[in-house]
């Protein structure tokens, strides 16, 4: 019951801003989750299909350029390494901004958070970004003004429903320009959710907010005086009345 009134008070009385962060952080999770396990499966099914090896990488065979033309036809992919506990067995795309200490491969930096799946005796690590030129998924949120941008952990654009901002908007770039933002949208912040850094501007919410407002008042109003109605009818017992007695017959 608590929950239930927490969860019914946070739909009702949140403040709209609140409310749209919420959303947008839910969808945001929720694509990029679909897309890492849609992009996993691919990846696994390539690697089970061309049978490929460690013996395959060492010879740089046939197996591992067919390997390679595959990978590059994924539109999302953005990297792809293959290590043991030996090294590095095979590596593909730019991962210089995971390592830990610039370009080298000893170490990831943040391992553990990023999309990864065991192979053989390894683990292949990989990382989604979007297609060179194309602009990142865009949202639509019925009643709300804000803006909000999405970077993937190695630095590149992932999601945003500003059209003005260039696709090609790297990570640092754009936090160093967040803080003149800030002055100018009070309430603007950022957010972090797995491997994307959020930023989110406030914007003013639209009239239809409004009136949803008042529909949600309005169901909530006539669903406890329905549910007191029904209390109170279970509540109450009607009275007993014994019969009268028949007059005896003399």
């Amino acid at each position: 019951m608590t929950e239930f009134i927490y969860s019914l008070s946070e739909v009702v009385f949140s403040n709209p801003f609140r409310k749209e962060e919420t959303e947008i952080r839910k969808r945001i999770q929720e694509t990029n989750s679909s897309e890492i396990r849609d992009l996993r499966i691919q990846l696994k099914n390539i690697l089970r299909s061309q049978s490929i090896s460690t013996n395959d990488t060492k010879s740089k065979n046939q197996k591992l350029t067919a390997l390679t033309q595959v990978l590059e036809e994924l539109p999302s992919l953005g990297g792809f390494l293959w290590k043991e506990d030996t090294g590095t067995v095979y590596q593909w795309g730019d991962w210089s901004d995971f390592y830990e200490d610039g370009f080298s491969i000893e170490k990831l930096r943040l391992e553990g958070q990023i999309p990864s799946f065991p192979y053989e005796r390894g683990t292949v690590y990989f990382y989604i970004k979007n297609p060179p030129g194309s602009f990142p998924a865009e949202f639509s949120f019925l009643g709300w003004e804000s803006h909000f941008y999405a970077f993937g952990d190695e630095g590149s654009l992932r999601y945003t429903n500003d059209f003005h901002l260039d696709p090609s908007e790297r990570l640092g770039d754009f936090r160093k320009a967040f803080d003149s933002i800030r002055k100018k949208f009070p309430g603007s912040h950022i957010l972090t959710a797995n491997d994307l850094t959020i930023f989110i501007v406030p914007g003013e919410p639209k009239p239809i907010y409004y009136v949803f407002l008042f529909l949600r008042f309005f169901l909530i109003g006539w669903t406890l005086l329905l549910a007191l109605y029904i209390i109170r009818m279970s509540l109450s017992t009607p009275k007993n009345h014994l019969p009268e007695e028949s007059p005896r017959l003399s």
